[in-house]
């Protein structure tokens, strides 16, 4: 059965992103759904309210939920968002993660906070974008050539038209979905949970290099960050999105003591050059 019997469906994706990625696959998804005829919206969840959010939902035929692992797992915010939404029996939905190698069922673990809230999930799909961790502890490979990333991005997008056709079909997919999937995601996330809260306060800021610009507390998607006595400190409720970490204009946020190594170039800061993260965040509200 085609769901998009006529140029009236309306399809809404719900997204939390900490450095771009995300955001990138959702754009990317919603060019594609347009092109298929659907009405098609995304929304960082840091810009909307739940009642919003339940309204938009109730006027799609489809919502989608979007989201980068964070160890195998949701980050924080995006299940608070989930676990604050009403019971929706029956309403179609998909899921999908960016991650940068793999996170065994990253989809899935979304998709079953989704179905605890009434939704029938039929697809679920894994994005390989850019690594985003740039920190200096771990050496992990990332780049800001775009001429790199333009080979992943070209990946995404042609993934991405396949998944809106997946779903604009109507055919069921979901990827991660299994009990293999689940094993290997467990691997990470069941130690990544224990520990999480150690690192909710690893963010510290050098102020021997800070300009008290102030963009790491305006753009912090759960206001970790603030002022006090002209100084920037921490709350100790960071969720690891590494937004400050890779968008501070001079690299003075430290995360797990150390700051980012200059001879690695600039930290990682985006999909597409001149990426301005405050698109990610009502920095008005």
């Amino acid at each position: 059965m085609v769901i998009n019997e006529s140029d009236h469906s309306q399809i809404v994706i719900f997204y939390f992103s900490g450095t771009g990625n995300t955001w990138w696959v959702s754009e990317e998804l919603i060019r594609q759904f347009v092109k298929l005829g659907y009405r098609a919206r995304a929304y960082s969840i840091e810009n909307i309210s739940i009642n919003q959010a339940l309204e938009l939902i109730q006027d799609s035929e489809i919502a989608g939920f979007a989201y980068p692992v964070h160890g195998s797992d949701l980050p924080l915010t995006m299940k608070e968002f989930i676990l604050q939404l009403p019971v929706l029996p029956g309403k179609r939905a998909f899921v999908f993660c960016t991650q940068w190698l793999w996170s065994g069922d990253g989809a899935a673990v979304g998709g079953n906070y989704l179905k605890d809230k009434g939704f029938c999930v039929q697809w679920g799909e894994h994005f390989l974008m850019p690594n985003n961790v740039s920190i200096s502890l771990i050496r992990l490979p990332y780049t800001n050539n775009h001429k790199r990333l333009s080979k992943v991005l070209g990946r995404a997008a042609k993934q991405a038209a396949i998944f809106a056709k997946k779903i604009d079909s109507g055919r069921v997919s979901l990827r991660g979905f299994n009990r293999v999937s689940f094993c290997l995601g467990s691997i990470q996330r069941l130690p990544f949970r224990r520990v999480f809260h150690k690192f909710q306060d690893d963010i510290g800021i050098d102020h021997n290099s800070c300009i008290d610009c102030g963009e790491c507390v305006r753009m912090c998607p759960v206001d970790n960050l603030y002022y006090e006595d002209e100084v920037i400190k921490t709350k100790g409720n960071c969720i690891i999105c590494l937004r400050c970490y890779n968008f501070c204009p001079v690299a003075a946020v430290t995360h797990m003591g150390r700051a980012h190594l200059p001879g690695r170039g600039e930290p990682y800061r985006g999909p597409v050059e001149n990426f301005d993260p405050t698109v990610l965040k009502d920095l008005q509200s």
